[in-house]
């Protein structure tokens, strides 16, 4: 490095290019910020989620849940009783819906034992009680900070809340201690909760601390065989566990998301220092002949990476750090996602993790700056110190078999099983086409630009040439571009296919009239009667009730959805989109329907037998076809309302779905339901396309990451069109000014800038958008089914595709007018100095 000339071969190069310099810095900061920020979240969101698990349990060993209507009491008994078992101390676990004040959230209602939960350490135990037995009273609740802030109230102050279909006013007696990851939650007694809710003798969770000497693992397989079907036994780090595995594909395919900004940040500096490199040949090759060996070039190369990687990872830190916190608060842990949405999280530093990104983004930069560095140390200085030796240099860096090679590893890779649930492959797969990208997009630009014909405008005619006799160059400033402009096209096309995909879902599964709901809370049950004297109505021609209950049924898993519908077995598609299903005469048990999510994970095909916990018993069930649900990301199964009934003895309902008699409108059939319903006020009533809106803004609620990664992406691209464009621009100054001698107007020149722009901005089009759409089938087809086991169609939003082409055309050929009117300044003094 001691031989290197600084000043010459790496910070004077860089000065001559401010604009590119600072544009290329601006790539890796945006990079580093966004991949810094989504691994800040994703970190905070499961460490906070797990350590709330492991504070709510105090210090408990085990802990037996299950969710939904849970276990009976006695097996709290049986387990505090256990010779094993030191404190046993029970919960019950639901959602209440406000009243007063009012909130659109539902506010998470725990009921304990104190006394078993002061024992067990638990911390949710309210502070500042006047009276210790205050909690004991039916009607006090404690509230949590978060729930004191966003409900607006204090100590002594009263809420009300809808108590399985009761108004009921409850005293906030205090406040809870703070947790990490407690979000809106209010704590009562225990046996307050099962009489103001009609719990019966229902629990959900018991926090078990076992005898000194006895291990978890020996008291699990004693107790394993003997658990209540539907409860799980496991620590609460195993509970932590499962939810960060429930998240693990969603937070892993976001990260990746957010490293394509990164990911082009490393192509910009690439188009900055190969068009600077290209500008410099001559300075380099001198320095060749005056001593400099090729690893020297080579370092002088990288060099310059590092003086654009330093400032931009390091501009990128505190940007990652405010994007995260700016993230945290208006789309919370899970950035709309549905998986942590309880949680109420503080962003915290993370030394480790901005290290990382830091080293990413100069790892960026080098990795941009090494392939200009290796081909300009293979440059023969004898004919890099002619003029005009730029293209013919470009011609030997061309190596289309490197990237054929890469494109055969990229159909391998989308070939490829996921490993351990994760698209490792396919994300491999998108690498290798971005990278073989630099190595065919110089003979692709020159077959685009031969097979347009030559115009009879002579000014069109002289830019086709131009492209034609120089594709190296022109493929060097497009480079950035067009892999800005394909991820942006992938992630349009795969976001675009799967709204469509849900849209359509819903217009086809939302086929009554009406639907009535207890509330938005999932768990909220209908008043007892109400859902038959609705089925009744003069106007109502036929209807189905629903009941959703949370059940475990997969071995580390999360629980899935158990939708139990009032469905006609003869029938069953009226209700749900059928995708394969089998006769049930054929079946064995009676007959249920799973969710094309639930397949994926399971593994199970139609015709198979297995075993669901229902009523206290493990009931035998035959699945006789799979249905797409994008509703439940865990999974669900669908079964006959009878069934369940006959099987559970639970006559609650959640909601129904009505379908009215030929000619009665919907606005007379609501004003009846009014009529003849007592509180039908608190209901919730919607109509199918009502729901179809609040779904759809629910779901760009949940993509709102994708669409800020789409929009930085697309930023980045604008940058490359900047850098790239201007700088190949700026270099042909002396053609200009020979043009200019030879007799071409100032606005001759500029129409030919702008004719030029706007074939290169066409080709690039045409090879992003290509790349693009190739990347897209990779993530429908392959990615989005290994992770998450959607599967959508494909459904590219045109509408959407024509506008962003449209910016990248009027972008390419501004900026190439706008370089070109600085590049015709002193055109007679550049044209004397050449």
């Amino acid at each position: 490095m001691m031989r290197i000339p600084w000043r010459a071969a790496v910070w004077r190069p860089l000065r001559q290019r401010p604009g590119a310099t600072v544009l290329a810095m601006i790539g890796i900061a945006l990079g580093v910020a966004l991949g810094l920020a989504i691994a800040l979240i994703n970190v905070q969101a499961v460490s906070d989620f797990s350590a709330g698990l492991r504070h709510m349990a105090g210090q408990a060993d085990l802990t037996l849940s299950a969710p939904g209507p849970g276990f009976n009491n006695a097996w709290y008994a049986r387990l505090s009783m256990a010779p094993n078992v030191a404190i046993a101390a029970p919960e019950i676990h639901l959602q209440a819906i406000l009243i007063q004040p009012a909130h659109q959230q539902p506010l998470q209602i725990l009921g304990i034992d104190a006394f078993q939960a002061a024992r067990m350490g638990q911390p949710l135990i309210p502070l500042n009680l006047r009276s210790p037995l205050a909690l004991l009273d039916p009607l006090n609740i404690a509230l949590s900070s978060p729930a004191m802030q966003k409900l607006n109230v204090h100590t002594g102050d009263f809420i009300t809340v809808n108590a399985d279909g009761i108004p009921r006013r409850l005293k906030v007696i205090g406040t809870l201690p703070d947790v990490p990851g407690v979000g809106v939650m209010g704590v009562m007694d225990i046996a307050a909760v099962q009489w103001l809710w009609d719990r019966g003798n229902e629990i959900n969770q018991v926090d078990l601390r076992l005898q000194p000497g006895i291990s978890n693992q020996a008291f699990e397989k004693q107790w394993r065989p003997l658990l209540p079907p539907g409860a799980v036994l496991e620590s609460p780090a195993q509970q932590g566990r499962v939810a960060a595995d429930a998240s693990r594909a969603y937070r892993v395919n976001l990260l990746v998301l957010s490293l394509v900004a990164l990911f082009t940040g490393a192509f910009l500096v690439y188009a900055t220092l190969a068009m600077g490199v290209v500008r410099q040949h001559q300075q380099l090759a001198l320095l060749r002949v005056l001593g400099l060996r090729r690893r020297e070039i080579i370092m002088a190369v990288m060099l310059q990476g590092v003086v654009l990687g330093v400032p931009g990872a390091l501009l990128g830190l505190p940007l990652g750090v405010m994007t995260a916190g700016l993230a945290l608060m208006h789309l919370g842990g899970d950035l709309g996602a549905g998986y942590f949405s309880s949680a109420a999280l503080q962003l915290h530093w993370h030394p480790l993790l901005m290290s990382i990104f830091f080293a990413a983004g100069m790892g960026a930069a080098l990795i941009g700056a090494f392939l200009p560095a290796w081909e300009t140390s293979r440059a023969i200085p004898a004919q890099a110190l002619r003029a005009g030796a730029e293209e013919q240099s470009h011609l030997h860096r061309q190596h289309p078999r490197i990237g054929l090679l890469l494109l055969i590893m990229a159909l391998g890779g989308a070939l490829a099983p996921a490993i351990h649930g994760i698209p490792y492959p396919a994300y491999g797969a998108i690498a290798c086409l971005l990278f073989a990208l630099l190595f065919l997009l110089a003979p692709l630009l020159r077959l685009i630009v031969q097979l347009i014909p030559l115009p009879e405008s002579s000014l069109w005619h002289l830019a086709l040439l131009q492209l034609r006799g120089a594709p190296g160059r022109a493929a060097q400033s497009l480079a950035a571009v067009v892999v800005a402009f394909s991820l942006v096209v992938a992630m349009a096309i795969m976001v675009g296919s799967f709204r469509d995909s849900v849209a359509n879902w819903l217009s086809d599964i939302l086929r009554a009239d009406l639907y009535v709901q207890a509330g938005s809370n999932q768990d909220a049950l209908l008043p007892s009667g109400t859902a038959q004297s609705l089925c009744t109505l003069p106007d109502v021609r036929h209807c189905s009730p629903l009941r959703r209950i949370p059940l475990n049924l997969l071995p580390g898993h999360p629980p899935i959805m158990l939708l139990a519908r009032g469905m006609g077995l003869q029938d069953p598609g009226r209700e749900l989109q059928i995708i394969r299903s089998v006769p049930l005469h054929t079946l064995n048990a009676p007959p249920i329907w799973i969710s094309d999510i639930l397949a994926g994970i399971s593994a199970w095909h139609p015709g198979q037998d297995i075993r669901i916990p229902l009523g206290g018993q493990l009931q035998t069930v035959s699945i006789a076809g799979i249905y797409r649900d994008y509703a439940y990301q865990q999974g669900s199964i669908s079964i006959p309302l009878q069934e369940y009934q006959h099987w559970s003895h639970d006559k609650g309902i959640n909601g129904v779905a009505l379908w009215l008699r030929p000619h009665v409108s919907v606005s007379a059939a609501i004003a009846q339901l009014h009529q003849s319903i007592t509180k039908s006020r608190q209901l919730l009533i919607a109509t199918p396309r009502e729901i179809r809106h609040h779904s759809l803004l629910i779901f760009n609620q949940s993509f709102a990451a994708t669409y800020a990664l789409e929009a930085v992406a697309m930023i980045i691209g604008l940058l490359g069109v900047s850098s790239g464009f201007g700088a190949q621009t700026l270099m042909r100054r002396n053609e200009f000014a020979m043009l200019r001698h030879l007799g071409l107007r100032h606005r001759d020149l500029l129409a030919l800038l702008f004719a030029e722009g706007s074939m290169l901005s066409f080709a690039g089009i045409i090879i992003g958008g290509s790349l693009g759409i190739a990347i897209s089938v990779i993530l429908i087809a392959v990615v989005n089914p290994q992770s998450f086991h959607w599967h959508m169609g494909f459904q590219p939003p045109w509408l959407l595709l024509g506008i962003l082409s449209v910016i990248l055309w009027i972008a390419s050929t501004a900026t190439m007018i706008l370089a070109g009117h600085r590049a015709l300044r002193n055109s007679p003094a550049v044209l004397r100095d050449d």
